[in-house]
């Protein structure tokens, strides 16, 4: 059986043959087109390590926005100051070598800008980079359609920054949730077409960070999101992964009731707060894609096969792969066979 046709029997919630480990694609450099092994990989990818490959299927084009960039050194960091023009204002972003230094919204009047600017965004299909990545991708390598965050997430994560987004969520600051509002059309919209073009499986790269959202916005925010947008992906025969790399008991009973299939990023503690067996009681119809945490791999060989063991009997053979999702541990080249040579061992 080959890598693809196990990682579908896990997707799909069947038992494999063998439970699969995968690497991100950007990990190695790579996005958004077939990815040729560099020398040194190609023998953790013929002992059997796959490659997700992460690619879009909709583009976002906003019109009546005018957008510059400029960088400048600063202290010896490269500071990228993005601009965003409009007639109703300007929003601006700066990072420091990609790390963020300054937020789009910063104030209740950028929320409005930020609408504004949704408000004139199309949603526009470009299903022929899937296409192109079926063709020409090998065959350790598995698509999965990228779609856009739930707005809230994006709202947090890019928009406002986490120390804004708790602020603006406990004052209640009503521009937000109408920018919040125009998203979630917006996010429809991509939905839609998202459910009319190719692939499978569909990856909204969430973060949640239940600490800064909290049960009763999680339920208020987000589920509401899942509950829309899942029934209009399934009739395009799409499954939804969400990327759930964090805290996830606060949310437990929610997540059990929330219409997505796989949960994906799944990490055990110190990252998580949930064991693997733990999950799998909470949520026994869902698919997981469960990451291995990096520090394992400080680990001794023998310490690093009982750990990994412990994972999978934990959370059982079906329904079940595993990820390096956040980056490549140092001793990759002799850890990795390590731990494929033990997934394909176990019963």
């Amino acid at each position: 059986m080959s890598l693809r046709e196990t990682i579908v029997d896990v997707l799909e919630g069947r038992t494999p043959a063998y439970t699969p480990l995968c690497v991100y694609d950007w990990l190695l450099g790579f996005v958004w087109k077939p990815w040729s092994p560099l020398p040194e990989w190609e023998p953790v990818i013929e002992h059997g390590l796959g490659i997700l490959e992460h690619v879009r299927t909709v583009r976002q084009v906003q019109h009546g926005v005018k957008q510059s960039v400029e960088e400048k050194q600063v202290s010896g960091r490269t500071h990228r100051i993005e601009r965003m023009e409009t007639p109703v204002g300007t929003l601006q972003h700066v990072t420091a070598d990609w790390w963020d230094v300054e937020y789009r919204i910063k104030s209740p009047s950028d929320y409005e800008v930020m609408q504004w600017i949704v408000e004139h965004t199309e949603v526009q299909p470009c299903y022929e980079d899937y296409q192109v990545l079926e063709e020409q991708s090998y065959a350790y390598c598995f698509p999965i359609v990228i779609g856009s965050q739930s707005p809230a997430m994006i709202l947090c994560n890019d928009y406002t920054g986490p120390e804004r987004f708790c602020t603006d969520l406990a004052l209640e600051v009503p521009e937000l949730y109408d920018l919040n509002e125009a998203m979630r059309k917006l996010h429809m919209e991509e939905a839609r077409l998202i459910a009319s073009g190719p692939g499978r499986y569909v990856k909204w790269i969430e973060n949640v960070t239940i600490d800064l959202l909290g049960p009763e916005r999680y339920a208020k925010l987000l589920m509401p999101v899942y509950r829309e947008a899942v029934p209009i992906l399934e009739t395009g025969g799409k499954k939804l992964l969400v990327h759930y790399d964090g805290r996830l008991r606060p949310i437990a009973d929610q997540i059990a009731d929330a219409p997505f299939h796989i949960i994906e990023g799944l990490t055990e503690p110190p990252e998580g707060d949930m064991m693997l067996d733990e999950c799998r009681r909470n949520w026994p119809d869902k698919v997981f894609w469960a990451n291995v945490n990096l520090g394992l791999f400080s680990l001794s060989p023998d310490q690093l096969r009982q750990e990994i063991s412990a994972k999978r009997n934990r959370a059982g053979k079906r329904a079940l792969a595993f990820e390096l999702g956040e980056d490549i541990p140092p001793n990759w080249k002799d850890a990795i066979p390590i731990l494929l040579d033990v997934l394909r061992e176990l019963d």
